[in-house]
């Protein structure tokens, strides 16, 4: 069994822009072996909350811990590309290799692109332009470019957005097989899908509420005031709409 350890930890967390507090006493802690979504509404501050773990936004108060050289992989919500540029699905892996001292990509460079491809099941759309692919595969090839410094904590923000069903399957069965390699936390509003793979959950409306369990409830997202769609299991399995107050 591998050890786990701590990645990052934020304690008492307030975050937002210029004088707005978004989220407020944001307290969790994040490990290797942990494979997190992150719930809730638009607008209640998931955004805020990746973008302060990733560094992009620094905490209005709080702290924030992390393992020294701590790796991290992003996999944004929508990327924007120009179907029409000539640039091929090799380059734009390759784009996501973290090692400053070169310019230009080497042939390990090149090989770890290759796997990861391989591995994503895009090895023969190599040196196809990226806008040859479709939606789902464009994703896997921007998940491979997020995996090109072999981050020991992935994060995507809703990965499955327009993608087909099929797309989406396939995506999330990479995702299982990366988690025994790295943490992953994965946004989305789909909880009735994500649930059934992560570990444990974290309900996030101008706060955060952390469940050790990937089971929720509807009495849990209505105490959170968490308003998201989720699938009940049971005899007659059916989806429970949680209230919208806020949306």
């Amino acid at each position: 069994m591998k050890e786990v350890y701590n990645l990052i930890s934020l304690k008492g967390v307030d975050a937002g822009y210029g004088d707005r507090i978004v989220v407020k006493d944001v307290t969790i802690e994040i490990n290797s072996n942990d494979f997190i979504a992150f719930i809730g509404p638009n607008g209640g501050g998931k955004t805020t909350i990746i973008k302060t773990l990733l560094g992009v936004i620094k905490p209005m108060s709080g702290r924030i811990y992390k393992q020294e050289d701590l790796k991290i992989g992003y996999l944004p919500q929508i990327n924007q590309y120009d179907p029409h540029f000539p640039i091929s699905v090799m380059d734009v892996v390759l784009s996501g290799q973290m090692d400053g001292n070169r310019l230009f990509p080497g042939e390990r460079e090149r090989k770890r692109a290759m796997e990861l491809l391989n591995f994503a099941e895009l090895g023969h759309y190599a040196h196809h332009t990226i806008g040859k692919l479709s939606g789902g595969q464009r994703q896997r090839a921007y998940l491979c470019r997020a995996l090109m410094s072999n981050p020991q904590l992935l994060i995507l923000d809703e990965p499955v957005t327009y993608m087909d069903k099929t797309s989406e399957t396939n995506l999330y069965k990479l995702l299982q097989e990366l988690q025994k390699e790295m943490a992953i936390i994965l946004v989305s509003h789909d909880i009735g899908t994500v649930s059934t793979m992560v570990k444990t959950i974290a309900c996030i409306n101008r706060g955060l509420h952390y469940h050790n369990d990937n089971k929720i409830t509807e009495k849990m997202l209505s105490i959170y005031e968490c308003p998201v769609e989720i699938v009940t299991h049971g005899p007659v399995p059916h989806r429970v709409l949680a209230n919208n107050h806020e949306l």
